[in-house]
């Protein structure tokens, strides 16, 4: 499909539904603003320790969870939950457990002491266990397997250091609350390279949402560059279905939550611009993909809002951005 058909076909999917997606998303958005003083509240009561990053879900937003996923280079690896008296606890479930011990994953972690926590979970400062789990994870470890998630997580943390560190000035991811905590944006479909689907219960998410220079921006990452299959051409599609959601997604009520959501302040006109870009690794050829050679601001039918296409390589090595035209 070309970019201009990816919008119409997502378009046409996302009416056909827009009874089941369009309440649900206003809900999400709405208890989700309504929800941020005080999940960054609990996410202030405890500490991050070495190379652990904090996640968070908009589902859990909605619900003011005090559940927080602790993830080791895109990987899930504990959770930390904040009680409403303020406790703070250490989980680490079955399923993180197996994951943690497995060496496709991970070398050396202390299998014989961060076991599988339980319902009671392990006291975040006092416990032998979380004293050890974060010792453990304090380390530079090199996770095998799941490379695009580990390379996704880098980028982020990247996105989100200081100005004058970062490689690519101006951008920043957007977090709960300004705050350290990531997540990914979920969509009511799902984008592969070759066709769009509805998908009402797990829809695929936007990789990487973020501000450049203010402008909202979405990336579609991959940990490879291919000619072939996942291409740029086939990759930048991806990103502009998920686009697409975003511009219908500030046609309803659920318009200005969104925005806030995501850190703008300010009456919203409609007429706004989204920057969508593919984020590959460089190819290294000083090449630019095709679809930067042909028309890269796109019009969304039945919006004023406008999709400008762009691209975006990294290095693997140290996980910063090469080159962009952004």
């Amino acid at each position: 499909m070309t970019p201009e058909e990816v919008i119409i076909r997502t378009q046409t999917i996302l009416k056909e539904n827009s009874k089941d997606w369009q309440e649900r998303y206003v809900n999400y958005l709405t208890k989700s603003v309504e929800n941020i003083p005080s999940i960054v509240e609990k996410r202030q009561l405890f500490h991050k320790w070495g190379n652990l990053n904090v996640y968070f879900t908009i589902g859990r937003a909605k619900d003011n969870s005090g559940d927080f996923d602790l993830r080791y280079q895109g990987q899930s690896v504990g959770s930390v939950n904040v009680s409403k008296e303020g406790k703070v606890t250490l989980h680490i479930s079955e399923e993180q457990y197996k994951n943690n011990c497995n060496e496709k994953y991970f070398i050396g972690y202390p299998k014989s002491i961060c076991l599988p926590s339980g319902k009671e979970g392990y006291d975040w400062k006092k416990s032998v266990e979380a004293k050890e789990f974060r010792k453990y994870y304090k380390s530079h470890l090199e996770k095998q397997g799941h490379q695009e998630h580990k390379y996704e997580n880098q980028l982020l943390v990247e996105f989100f250091k200081e100005h004058s560190d970062k490689s690519l000035c101006g951008i920043q991811p957007v977090t709960i609350g300004d705050s350290d905590l990531f997540f990914q944006l979920t969509t009511p479909l799902t984008a592969s390279t070759s066709e769009i689907k509805y998908a009402p219960q797990k829809g695929g998410g936007i990789d990487i949402l973020a501000r450049r220079n203010r402008v909202l921006t979405i990336f579609e990452l991959k940990d490879e560059f291919k000619t072939k299959g996942e291409n740029p051409e086939k990759v930048i599609c991806q990103a502009i279905a998920y686009a697409t959601f975003i511009v219908e997604l500030c046609g309803t009520k659920a318009k200005d939550k969104f925005w806030e959501f995501c850190g703008y302040s300010g009456e919203k006109h409609g007429n706004e611009k989204i920057n969508v870009s593919i984020l590959m690794p460089d190819p290294g050829d000083g090449t630019v993909p095709e679809f930067m050679h042909k028309e890269r601001v796109l019009a969304v039918p039945g919006s004023k809002m406008k999709l400008e296409l762009h691209y975006t390589y990294y290095d693997k090595e140290n996980a910063t951005i090469t080159r962009t035209s952004l």
